[in-house]
């Protein structure tokens, strides 16, 4: 279920007791000058494959141009009775054939890194990053699926300062855990997808993540959410989570915003205003009817003489296509399931793709795009 089924899996995963209060540093604390936009470097892109409780993936969002939407994600995690679990998911939803499937595969633990540890084999779903890290090449062999995916960057990727959020320190060797994001915001995705022994071709806006959740045993956040905005003229991304109540509930946002196919701004002022709640009596949780999400920056400096503008931008989206509601324990193995029963309060994944419309205004110009707003909201727990 996005990038979040890994980093749910690893965080309820890890409740073998609770590490003591501590504070936050996020991305956004290691940012210089207001300016939140950090350069990828070759090593970003490296699969650490941490031991102990960390989890790790790589996932490709896809909106197509015929109105679907489309997930890969590999998953390797440091979690399991013997031996290292790796997996894969894919979402495949498409309106104009009415097929809308959720797909969670469990893999052999093989996980062959290329030399330079950008590129990956598993028994079912290989990843191969070119030498310029602009390019992916995605290919899944497996009975249920089969897919052939060119994977393509358009202009740059980011991470905010340091791309990493360190739980209860400062830095990496004081912290209690690290959460690590870098993304493509905006991707041309084309290739073909055999799902169910049915036929698709892609063509398709994209939006790329690697996720990193390296943690010593204890829970994370209490809720997250994400969104993926995709239009002709414009990409938006946010990423928000709460930290759980050890951590002080601290609210850490990542957003960018796209425009006419170039990256203008890297933004950590966002919000995701949830409006119109109403309690969903299977899990019991406050669900929203609509949503208004604000994104607040400045425009990226890339030389010395750049001159710098604000940006915003306002969304307000009615949530009226909710494509699936996923119960998270009934798709983590029998023994992690047991262990986590007891301290996990229903988590639960909720997500829809609506239209919406963004206003967009950089400086003194205003923009209108219409597009397509894949959203999550993700119940983790209650601590």
């Amino acid at each position: 279920m996005s990038s979040w089924l890994s980093q749910i899996t690893s965080t309820v995963s890890n409740i073998a007791g609770l590490t003591e209060e501590g504070s936050v540093k996020t991305p956004g604390d290691s940012a210089k000058d207001g300016q939140y936009y950090s350069e990828l470097t070759s090593k970003d892109y490296e699969w650490t494959l941490a031991s102990g409780s960390a989890t790790e993936n790589q996932i490709f969002y896809m909106t197509t141009k015929t109105g679907g939407f489309i997930f890969v994600q590999l998953i390797y995690s440091g979690i399991g009775l013997f031996k290292p679990t790796v997996s894969f998911t894919c979402r495949f939803y498409d309106p104009l054939s009415k097929r809308n499937k959720f797909k969670n595969f469990n893999q052999a633990s093989e996980f062959t890194l290329s030399k330079d540890r950008r590129s990956v084999k598993t028994e079912f779903f290989n990843v191969t990053l070119d030498d310029a890290s602009s390019r992916f090449k995605i290919s899944i062999t497996h009975p249920e699926l089969i897919a052939d995916l060119d994977y393509v960057r358009i202009d740059k990727g980011f991470k905010v300062g340091e791309g990493k959020t360190f739980l209860g320190g400062k830095d990496q060797s004081s912290a209690a855990g690290i959460v690590s994001h870098k993304f493509w915001p905006r991707c041309a995705a084309t290739g073909t997808i055999i799902i169910e022994k049915q036929y698709y071709e892609v063509d398709a806006y994209g939006m790329f993540i690697h996720a990193i959740q390296g943690m010593q045993p204890q829970l994370i956040a209490s809720k997250w959410n994400f969104i993926d905005f995709q239009a002709k003229d414009a990409a938006l991304s946010m990423m928000q989570f709460t930290t759980t109540k050890q951590y002080g509930g601290v609210e850490v946002n990542q957003g960018s915003i796209v425009l006419h196919d170039k990256l203008i701004s890297v933004c950590v002022e966002n919000n995701v205003e949830l409006l119109d709640l109403k309690k969903d009596t299977e899990t019991d949780y406050d669900i929203p009817q609509s949503v208004k999400l604000t994104w607040k920056g400045k425009t990226v400096k890339e030389n010395p003489n750049d001159q710098i503008k604000d940006v915003s931008v306002v969304m307000v989206v009615p949530l009226k296509n909710l494509i699936d509601k996923i119960d998270i324990l009934a798709e983590i193995p029998w023994f992690l399931k047991k262990i986590v029963q007891t301290f996990v309060v229903k988590p639960y994944v909720y997500q829809w793709l609506d239209e919406a419309t963004a206003e967009i205004t950089v400086g003194d110009e205003k923009f209108t795009c219409p597009g397509k707003c894949y959203q999550e909201l993700v119940f983790v727990s209650a601590f």
